[in-house]
């Protein structure tokens, strides 16, 4: 059941030394972030960027996740790649591309729906709904068939 609105969320940043941070919200472990690898960062960092990419993967899939189970659509597996192109633009360094590579497993009768309610999640996660460019999502249903079924 989802809590009353509206919903608050906070997230600490604590940064002792130089280039490193540590994340912090309430229940969770902390994370260590920094700059990317290309910003002169460590492999080692959770970056913004990977942040924000995982921040809009975990979104898609709980909202996915939340339409079937309303719809009684058993999902057996989900998978997911998000990838992100930044660039120089005219307005600064920029994201000018946004694409997350689903793939979802669920039983052969429920091959046809899983496009439909994953459309519907889409357009309904809120990180997704929060950014620019345009996020595309590319789905692959995966419905293997069951043994002894003719």
């Amino acid at each position: 059941m989802t809590a009353p609105f509206p919903h608050h969320y906070e997230v600490k940043l604590s940064s002792p030394r130089q280039g490193g941070a540590e994340l912090y919200a309430a229940g969770a472990p902390p994370i260590t972030g920094g700059a990317p690898m290309e910003f002169a960062g460590r492999d080692t960092w959770w970056s913004p960027e990977h942040l924000l990419l995982s921040s809009l993967s975990l979104c898609l899939m709980t909202t996915f996740e939340a339409i079937a189970a309303k719809a009684r659509l058993t999902v057996l597996r989900y998978d997911c790649r998000a990838e992100a192109t930044l660039e120089r633009t005219g307005q600064g360094l920029g994201f000018t591309a946004l694409g997350l590579h689903v793939q979802v497993e669920v039983a052969p009768a429920d091959a046809e729906r899983a496009p439909r309610l994953l459309a519907s999640a889409k357009k309904h996660c809120i990180v997704a709904n929060a950014l620019r460019p345009l996020v595309t999502v590319d789905l692959t249903v995966r419905a293997p068939a069951v043994a002894g079924a003719a």
